[in-house]
């Protein structure tokens, strides 16, 4: 089992590494899902790969965003540093990019990104075959799917700790389409965390339903610290910890609570989770507590729709206000530099408690249930929460769990001196590095007090200032009567030690670094125009309309169709859990890449380069539709660079109509606002009423519900580029994709028409 910690700053990689974790996952100055964190340039990668694996810790480097065309060569350049400093692994989203690493960096290992959206048995043997050792599960998966998941024979990397995405990641769009921050790329501005009203929807006429909060898409964090057992048992290799934004102090109590239940399953111990414990990491960092999908949590157990910020702990509540002071009866011990916050119906205030008095007198410290004054800053009322969001001893310990190096590697050692010969000293350590090392002179016969072995033992174990810890040392091959200089035994140590530590900061070598190879792509030329319905309307409006190639999203309308006889083709679920069985689909995950039937391949394959086109095109795919997140250069430079590389024109299409998925989430605000009752398929969605999210500039997103409960965020308006199809085609696009969702009759037939008058792929 290995402890996976998060490192956004090098402070952060000290705290995971001093507090028992087995790998570090760490983003460089380029292609990962954190652009904002402090990420590592390439002086500060190195210095933290060596640090990491002097402590026998791995480093793995996130290059888990989607690439253009035009960065595939820095990409590779960057990853031939990343190869040359010796990091561990790569986590990877492109699927192109995988393919690319895996035949360039034969060596290199890889990793799946939870942003490549493997959520199946399919997916993961396809990418087993591709050479992932190992795949980052979706959030969503829960403990039954990863006890089955596990018996493939590939490694799971599983998160237990920390932020949560309400969306499936890499399916989230909703950052990229309103504020122009896409989350594929690294930028995500967390529209998760503002705030929205859930609204009826009745045919245009808007009606506000009263929720406990408007934080309706912002996750609790997850916490999986009691179910460890249970994590361990179901077979998940690596248990990680998110928080590459977190400060350094979250990293450190969230690694060494976790070691603490693994090293304790692992000796077979009972570890407890007590009050204290939980409250530790309350104020460390949380919006509450919840063990998420992965134990099948739904509504307010999932969901903090009050606060998307740290919610701390309560300190206390405000009983008296004069003009200048207001008086707090504390519910917690509270200290000077503490952060705190007031809760308060028009905006929080939060701010570091520098002054606190009690009779009229400073302290520096009060006691649960004392009363105290603080300064007041702004306008507060009776009766208001004071929370405390920081705690000033706790992240005082916290820092010196770290700063003080308290983790060390046991060595053995052996130690010999005979009379006339140079002593020797052997170091030895658990990877089977060794280390001889001998003295600069003779030993000599001692002419008064001999050198004993209980003082070369104590002059060995002076490493304090090193990673090191002597945990035995032979000392048979010492003579009772021999001399050697103190100083001597120390440069022994001193050089042994450094030699040693030099030999830990390599651990995978040289490794090879190969060409690209010329390809060649068999596929048909093929022009088509893709029309996706979701309602039995929407499908009569496209056959009167002469539309032959239609796509139906909804299964049991697609099956009573099929019954009919009518000639119609399956849009497979975005997010599939059963085998792929129908021929000539339309596929929107990753694992439909791994069924050779597919004929076309949605937006949500997230194909933004050339390799990741290739790739789809040589699994099967004999159309691909192009990523809602190109603009008209990037998909010039992927067919134009298509085209080049394997010596033919690709059969491309885009995306012309349609409401787009904004997210694709298990969550459901209206089961969760409206029931709340712990359970799915309330059945609301099913009925005449339509709901939408409004959020505080007033746009609507339209909530569509499927059949297992997952909603689909839809964009406020229709995207429509079909006056601009010739533009397309002189980019290289040969076929196009009209998507009907909430669409009546008479919009489905505006929009076919236009189609027909502006559209032609002949």
């Amino acid at each position: 089992m290995e402890l996976l910690a998060p490192a956004g700053s090098f402070e952060a990689l000290q705290a995971a590494v001093q507090n028992g974790c087995d790998a570090v996952y760490l983003g460089g100055t380029m292609f990962g899902a954190r652009a904002f964190a402090h990420n590592f340039d390439d002086t500060q990668m190195e210095t933290a790969v060596k640090y990491a694996h002097v402590y026998g810790v791995r480093v793995y480097v996130t290059v888990n965003t989607l690439l253009y065309e035009k960065e595939m060569e820095e990409v590779i350049a960057y990853v031939k540093r990343l190869q040359d400093m010796d990091v561990d692994a790569l986590i990877i989203q492109d699927v192109g990019l995988f393919t690319l690493l895996h035949e360039r960096f034969p060596d290199m290992e890889l990793h799946a990104s939870t942003q490549m959206h493997i959520h199946n048995p399919q997916g993961i043997a396809m990418l087993q075959k591709m050479g992932a050792a190992r795949v980052v599960v979706p959030r969503e998966t829960t403990i039954e799917e990863i006890r089955e998941y596990a018996k493939l024979g590939v490694d799971l990397e599983v998160f237990v700790q920390g932020a949560l995405c309400v969306s499936y990641s890499g399916q989230c769009l909703m950052s990229s389409l309103t504020l122009a921050r896409s989350g594929n790329r690294g930028e995500c501005a967390q529209s998760c965390r503002m705030q929205y009203t859930l609204e009826e929807d009745h045919h245009g006429l808007h009606k506000e339903i009263t929720t406990k909060g408007q934080y309706l898409l912002s996750p609790k964090d997850l916490n999986t610290l009691e179910q460890v057992p249970t994590l361990i048992e179901a077979g998940i290799a690596s248990f990680k910890i998110e928080g590459r934004m977190k400060r350094p102090e979250y990293v450190a109590l969230m690694c060494a609570l976790y070691r603490k239940a693994i090293d304790a399953y692992t000796r077979k111990e009972t570890f407890h989770v007590d009050a204290a414990m939980k409250q530790e990491m309350e104020k460390v960092f949380h919006r509450g507590f919840t063990s998420g999908h992965l134990f099948h949590q739904v509504g307010s157990a999932l969901m903090n729709p009050l606060r998307p910020n740290h919610m701390g702990v309560r300190a206390g509540i405000i009983e008296q206000i004069s003009k200048d002071k207001m008086t707090v009866k504390l519910v917690d011990d509270l200290h000077q530099g503490d952060g705190v916050r007031i809760l308060k119906a028009k905006g929080d205030e939060g701010f570091r408690v520098n002054r606190m008095y009690q009779n009229g007198l400073l302290v520096n410290h009060a006691k649960k249930n004392e009363r105290i004054q603080l300064d007041k800053t702004g306008y507060v009322e009776k009766g208001s929460i004071l929370l405390k969001t920081s705690d000033c001893q706790q992240l005082e310990a916290l820092r010196a769990s770290y700063e003080q190096r308290s983790r060390t590697i046991p060595i053995q050692a052996s130690f010999s001196m005979q009379l006339q010969k140079k002593a020797k000293l052997i170091v030895k350590d658990e990877q089977q590095h060794q280390v001889e090392v001998f003295s600069d002179m003779p030993c000599e016969k001692a002419m008064k007090t001999p050198l004993s072995k209980e003082r070369i033992l104590a002059q060995l174990q002076k490493t304090k200032d090193t990673p090191f810890a002597i945990s035995c040392c032979d000392m048979s091959d010492v003579t009772s009567d021999g001399i050697l200089p103190i100083k001597e035994l120390n440069r022994m140590r001193r050089k042994a030690l450094e030699q040693l530590q030099k030999l830990r900061e390599v651990r995978n070598g040289v490794r090879r670094f190969a060409e690209e190879k010329a390809k060649v792509i068999a596929l048909p030329s093929m022009r088509e125009v893709m029309i996706v319905v979701h309602t039995k309307e929407q499908y009569e409006v496209c056959r009167e309309e002469g539309f032959s190639s239609i796509y139906i999203a909804d299964v049991s309308l697609y099956q009573t169709l099929r019954q009919a006889n009518e000639t119609v083709y399956l849009r497979e679920e975005r997010v599939k859990k059963d085998a792929y069985t129908q021929p000539h689909t339309l596929i929107q995950e990753t694992a439909g890449l791994s069924f050779a039937q597919a004929h076309a391949g949605d937006t949500s394959l997230n194909i933004t380069n050339s390799y990741s086109a290739a790739f789809a095109f040589a699994n099967g795919v004999d159309i691909l539709t192009l990523s809602v997140e190109h603009t008209p250069d990037t998909i010039q430079e992927l067919t134009t660079a298509f085209q080049k590389r394997y010596h033919r024109t690709g059969n491309f299409a885009v995306q012309l109509y349609g409401h787009v998925e904004l997210m694709l989430s298990e969550y459901c605000p209206i089961q969760a606002c409206l029931k709340d009752d712990g359970k799915k398929q309330c059945g609301l969605c099913r009925k005449a009423t339509r709901y939408n999210l409004k959020d505080l500039k007033g746009h609507r997103y339209p909530i569509l519900s499927d059949v297992h409960c997952r909603i689909h965020l839809l964009s406020e308006d229709a995207y429509d580029h079909i006056a601009e199809w010739k533009a397309y085609q002189k980019l290289g696009i040969t076929s196009a994709l009209i998507v009907f969702t909430i669409e009546d009759a008479h919009k489905t037939r505006r929009v076919l028409r236009k189609v027909k008058e502006q559209v032609h792929v002949d």
